[in-house]
């Protein structure tokens, strides 16, 4: 729906320059034209509003990050291993677990649609396959901790995930959301 409006806009940006600004020779700038567009375009290309539905087909980025059209998303109330993550397994061998989960998730979509229903700011997502919860999904496969505060329903899933040990809970694993948090204040500090 934004990518429409985001067109209507452009066009009705470049229509009101044009009938503002006719021509040069007066002396008017074109800076309205300019700006209008730029405004239109900026529409176009905005962050995805909370509650925004997107549809289509999906790339899996990692496991808990997809893009959608020009857009990147983050599985809603999820932490999932970034895409070079290596964890060990329950006898201490590693075993890449980034790009487990990774492939995982793009199995489970295969190449149905994905719809996805953006939440907050941070281009976090509610992502479904049919009826079925992406987060969820990966979560319930052990693939993925959930965020307890974000999404508590995701909390039960994880137990049994834990208590049947599989994917991450079957060896050793740094907590997604931690390393993520390490990884922001490095940048944060690199650029300091």
């Amino acid at each position: 729906m934004s990518l429409f409006v985001g067109i209507l806009l452009a066009c009705a940006a470049g229509l009101a320059g044009t009938l503002l600004c006719p021509d040069d020779k007066a002396g008017r700038s074109r800076l309205p034209l300019l700006a209008a567009l730029l405004a239109g375009g900026l529409a176009w290309h905005g962050p995805a509003r909370a509650g925004e539905i997107l549809r289509g087909p999906a790339q899996v980025i990692d496991g808990g990050t997809l893009r959608l059209g020009a857009r990147q998303l983050s599985l809603f109330g999820i932490a999932a291993p970034a895409g070079d993550a290596t964890c060990s397994d329950a006898q201490d061998r590693p075993y890449p677990c980034g790009r487990d989960a990774a492939r995982a998730l793009a199995d489970r979509i295969g190449g149905a649609a994905v719809a996805c229903e953006t939440r907050g700011e941070a281009g976090a997502a509610l992502c479904r396959v049919g009826e079925a919860d992406l987060g969820a999904w990966m979560v319930a496969q052990g693939l993925a901790l959930p965020d307890r505060d974000l999404a508590p329903d995701y909390g039960a899933a994880a137990d049994r995930a834990w208590g049947r040990r599989l994917g991450l809970w079957s060896g050793v694993f740094q907590d997604p959301a931690e390393r993520r948090g390490r990884r922001a204040a490095a940048a944060l500090g690199a650029a300091g």
